[in-house]
């Protein structure tokens, strides 16, 4: 074998462990070729991994002793960089501890070494093995290792406050103090390092130091909750419940909702202590509300007020609760009775006037409260006064009460309310933002760089999946892309939806996330210096209602992630498809609409699960024909009850899916209130043919489609994202598409995928093509081979973004020209 065989075999026992082998090996090769350096270094890295530290330098030193002082600096070299490829190699390897004894017989070689980055990769190897340790609750392994680590590193701040937390875990809370005061010297501004000294000093019993430790933690970092709720616990400990409760208070100000429901539970518990009833009931309520259990929240704020009249907040919470639970009188009564008692108050008469039903009971309904809604608004715009700054406060301050969000819900051209309301906003929005109300014009870099988009959303998670593709598969060469998810749901919130959200971080170019009010959201925005900045959902809450009246872009954009019209004068175009809006849909907007090729969305196929689950399992049955009805209970509006039992009637087999509101129980039953009704016009029982199930998960939601055999849009506002799923599961999608884009959705789907048969031009057509798939198995199956056969074209378009980012550049080109000639013209 050849002596550079040798080597190589020797140092795969090195490798492997084999140090006797390899020491065998090493000396063949020094045999046959004594003058080779390369052997000797070898051969002492063995003797010093098999912990014989003095024969290894022995070994080195006995060859270096034999060169001249050039010889020797060269040799030198040449070792020391050997022992820092395998130190490094044993870093990459987890072979924590032969990393720790090479890097330390660098120094027996060159006592004045220094290699900052090996050191630093070698302590943080350390430090993360430890943490693995630690995590394992393996505490004194791990304080060993924290201690090996800071024998290399003692300013290693993260080492010390780690160890501080081990030795808290052994109970062992001197070292753990000592620990932690080391930390704090090094990074005096850590609130981290400032809350694990206050558990440390409570274990001990220091109280009082203990709460100025928490209390330097909230002051080094004012969002840190588990500093608060610390500080509060040792108050309570110290039967200082006041004290706790104020401390909570403060906390809500920077909490995210998850954590406001745990906050508000714990502060309920305190007043319990105190025996003060009404306010557990009021802050029971509140927890309640934040989490959407309204009718929950109900009793508890009316328990509140039977003893506490004057506080306008509950008034407004319990008002939002009725309307959420389609109490709209009991709504309006107690906007009534808080009126009086607050007679000027523009948050009252903007929540009084915003009142909608979320469901109807008859057509009735829909005509009163839509006039209701437009006469109260003109009143609201003629009471507003803002001539002093408490009057533009209050006036502000009402925008944030509510949306017109269910308004789009009557079926009806909203163009002229949104106007009216948008530009009331905007009238509130000069007085306190009149910087942001005012026109902006491109940088003047505009030619020379990329475009730069910003979108704005709180429901990235969701409706993100319509326009995702847009950022995904746009030419980077052409557009930075900014996203700002302004959702106020915490990072860290693990939900099967959040998932999907987290890949706009990766595909954008800047994401944030940003907690907070109008304020704190604004100079994220403003800085990043956007040309154009898009609002996919307008509407669905206060925040986005009130932002896209400013003008916080040159060109700003409103599209169909809820598809109405802003009504906003600073809104330039809404981004549309052109298969979906009808001839006359440029009377539907304010914004200068822009017809997008197909769809205008490159939406994605969804992942289907495997069918591990039967029809017994949704309460469906076997046999039976399964229609598909699983839109939005405020989608179904009560003019089209009669259209389920038209169906029903052909045949007792035929069954209907629903999924209950995710509002509550309250808002389905007032559904199968008016089902039960319209069964009974054609002597048919509502319960024989409808099943309700409560709200799925992603994936058994997805299984249902599968089991499902035909999919019955809604009228006045059909199918998105349901619709989508209906044909990537091959189901028969029968619609009749109405008069505006949002009630022709699932229409331009059908004729992206060129399967028109289903699409009905009227009522009747529409229960006539539903109840003869129901009844015609073979048409119903050519239905479906279609749908599989085209369903391709529906996902994944990239003639609708290339349209898209010919607009952008279109848009830049021609706002451009329009600022310049506004500037030539102001000269």
């Amino acid at each position: 074998m050849s002596e550079q065989a040798l080597l190589e075999q020797a140092k795969i026992c090195l490798e492997q462990g084999e140090y006797e082998t390899a020491i065998a090996l090493l000396e063949k090769c020094i045999e046959e070729n004594p003058e080779e350096l390369t052997y000797y270094w070898y051969l002492g890295l063995v003797y010093l991994l098999q912990e014989n530290e003095e024969l290894a330098q022995e070994i080195w030193l006995s060859v270096l002793l034999q060169g001249n002082s050039q010889e020797v600096e060269q040799w030198r070299s040449e070792l020391i960089n050997l022992l820092e490829i395998k130190a490094k190699e044993n870093i990459t390897e987890k072979k924590l501890g032969n990393a720790k004894i090479i890097y330390q017989s660098i120094f027996f070689i060159n006592p004045d070494y220094e290699n900052i980055e090996l050191l630093n990769n070698l302590v943080e190897a350390l430090s993360m093995f430890a943490s693995t340790l630690s995590f394992n609750k393996e505490y004194e392994a791990a304080r060993d290792v924290y201690l090996e680590a800071l024998s290399l590193n003692p300013d290693h701040s993260i080492s010390w406050h780690s160890l501080a937390f081990n030795y808290y875990y052994l109970e062992q809370y001197n070292e753990a103090e000592e620990s932690i005061q080391k930390a704090i010297k090094l990074d005096d501004l850590s609130a981290v390092n400032y809350q694990i000294l206050g558990l440390i000093l409570e274990k001990k019993e220091q109280y009082p130091s203990a709460i100025k430790a928490y209390q330097k933690s909230i002051n080094s970092d004012p969002k840190f909750l588990d500093a608060y709720a610390d500080l509060a616990n040792i108050y309570l400990q110290q039967n200082q419940a006041n004290k706790a409760i104020e401390i909570y208070k403060a906390s809500l100000d920077v909490a995210s909702i998850g954590f406001r429901i745990s906050i508000f539970n714990k502060i309920a518990d305190a007043y319990n202590k105190m025996g003060e009833q009404s306010l557990v009931a009021l802050y029971r309520g509140y927890c309640a509300y934040i989490a959407r259990k309204n009718q929950v929240a109900i009793p508890y704020f009316e328990k509140f007020l039977d003893s506490n009249e004057d506080n306008l907040d509950v008034y407004l919470n319990l008002v939002d609760c009725y309307i959420l639970t389609n109490q709209t009188s009991s709504a309006i009564n107690l906007i009534e009775k808080a009126s009086k008692l607050f007679p000027n108050n523009l948050s009252l008469k903007r929540l009084n006037q915003s009142i909608l039903p979320i469901i109807y009971k008859n057509t009735e309904e829909i005509k009163f409260y839509r006039e209701r809604f437009s006469q109260l608004l003109t009143e609201l715009i003629r009471d507003t006064i803002l001539n002093t700054p408490q009057e533009q406060k209050d006036a502000f301050q009402s925008l944030q009460i509510g949306t017109n969000f269910y308004l789009g819900y009557q079926g009806e051209n909203d163009l002229e309310i949104q106007k009216k309301y948008s530009y009331y906003i905007h009238k509130i929005l000069k007085k306190k933002y009149p910087d942001h109300c005012i026109s902006l014009s491109f940088n003047q870099d505009i030619n020379q760089r990329k475009i730069r988009i910003g979108y704005i959303s709180l429901n990235l998670h969701n409706l993100g999946k319509f326009y995702f593709n847009w950022i995904k598969n746009r030419d980077q060469s052409k557009f930075e892309i900014y996203v700002y998810d302004i959702s106020e749901n915490d990072e860290s919130v693990k939900h099967e939806y959040w998932n999907f959200r987290e890949m706009f971080k990766i595909h954008s170019d800047r994401m944030k996330f940003i907690f907070g009010t109008i304020d704190d959201i604004l100079p994220h925005i403003i800085i990043d210096n956007l040309d154009i900045l898009i609002f996919p959902e307008i509407g669905l809450d206060p925040k986005t209602t009130i932002l896209a009246v400013m003008r916080l872009a040159p060109i700003q954009c409103a599209t169909w992630g809820h598809p109405i019209t802003s009504g906003s004068p600073n809104i330039d175009y809404f981004l549309s498809s052109d298969l979906i809006e009808p001839n006359n849909a440029e009377e539907h907007y304010s914004e200068k609409l822009i017809r997008l090729p197909n769809l205008g969305f490159s939406i994605e196929a969804p992942v289907l699960p495997s069918l591990n689950k039967e029809r017994s399992d949704f309460q469906l049955q076997e046999n039976f024909i399964v229609y598909l009805c699983c839109q939005a209970t405020f989608k179904y509006l009560p003019q089209y009850d009669y259209i389920f039992p038209s169906i029903a009637r052909h045949n007792p087999s035929f069954q209907f899916v629903f999924i209950d509101s995710f509002l509550g129980s309250v808002i389905t039953d007032s559904l199968k209130k008016r089902l039960d009704v319209a069964f009974a016009k054609f002597n048919l029982h509502y319960e024989d043919y409808c099943v309700f199930l409560n709200t799925l998960s992603v994936k058994d939601y997805l299984i249902l489609v599968q089991l499902s055999d035909i999919f019955l849009d809604s009228f006045c506002w059909s199918g998105g994202l349901t619709t989508k799923d209906a044909i990537a599961c091959s189901l028969p999608v029968v619609t009749c598409p109405g008069h505006i884009m949002r009630a022709r959705q699932s229409y331009g789907m059908l004729q992206m995928i060129e399967v028109t048969e289903t699409i009905a031009e009227t009522e009747a057509e529409y229960i006539e093509i539903a109840v003869r798939l129901g009844l015609d198995h073979k048409w119903r199956q050519a239905v479906r081979e279609s749908i599989t056969a085209n369903k391709h074209r529906l996902f994944n378009d990239r003639e609708c973004i290339r349209g898209l980012e010919t607009f952008f550049e279109e848009a830049v080109q021609k706002h451009s020209k329009i600022n310049l000639f506004s500037e030539a013209s102001e000269k």
